[in-house]
C-alpha cells in the first residue's frame, strides 16, 4: 500500500501522542520534502520538531519527481501541493490530508483522501483504540479544528460500528 501525507494529520497526531495509529493502520507513509520542512519549521510545536528529529524509518521523505501542477501550486501551500502531486505521481492508495480545499482538489484529481477522523475511525474499527472521542478531545486541545457537522458524522460512524 502506498500512502502519502500532508502536514496537518501528522502534526496533530504527533502533538497528541498518537502517531502509532498511522503506523498501525498504514505501515509505511511517504511525505514530500515540503511537508518535512513544515514539520521541522521553527514555528512548529517543539514536540513535533523533536519527533521529526528522531522519526522512525516507516515515515520516509521523498522528492517530488516533477513540480506540482500549477493549478495546485497557485491555490495551496507548498506542502499540500507537493503531497497531492506525489500522491498522483506514485498512484498512491491514499493521501492523508485535512484541509478542505486540498481535500477537494485532490479528490477532483482522482486521489482518495483520508483525514485524521478517518484514521481514528479505522483505528477504532481495528480495535487499536477504545475511545475515539477521547482522542478527538486530545487533538482539539492541540489546536485541531473540526466542524460540528464533521464531528456529528464521525460520531454516527462510530456508533454504527458499535461504539
Amino acid at each position: 500500500m502506498t500512502v502519502v501525507s500532508d502536514t496537518s494529520p501528522l502534526r496533530y497526531l504527533i502533538a497528541a501522542g498518537r502517531m502509532n495509529l498511522v503506523k498501525h493502520v498504514f505501515g509505511r507513509v511517504l511525505i514530500p520534502r515540503g511537508v518535512e520542512q513544515e514539520l521541522t519549521d521553527p514555528s512548529t510545536p517543539n514536540a513535533v520538531r523533536q519527533w521529526m528529529a528522531q522519526r522512525p524509518p516507516w515515515l520516509q521523505v521523498r522528492g517530488v519527481p516533477q513540480p506540482p501542477d500549477p493549478h495546485l501550486a497557485q491555490r495551496l501551500d507548498r506542502g499540500e501541493a507537493q503531497a497531492i502531486q506525489l500522491a498522483i505521481d506514485l498512484r498512491a492508495d491514499f493521501l492523508l490530508i485535512d484541509e478542505r480545499r486540498g481535500r477537494r482538489m485532490a479528490a477532483a484529481m482522482g486521489v482518495i483522501v483520508i483525514g485524521v477522523l478517518g484514521i481514528l475511525l479505522e483505528s477504532y474499527r481495528q480495535s487499536l483504540i477504545q475511545n475515539p472521542f477521547e482522542i478527538v478531545a486530545q487533538l482539539r486541545s492541540t489546536g485541531f479544528r473540526i466542524s460540528l457537522r464533521l464531528l456529528r458524522e464521525f460520531e454516527e460512524q462510530i456508533h454504527c460500528l458499535g461504539g
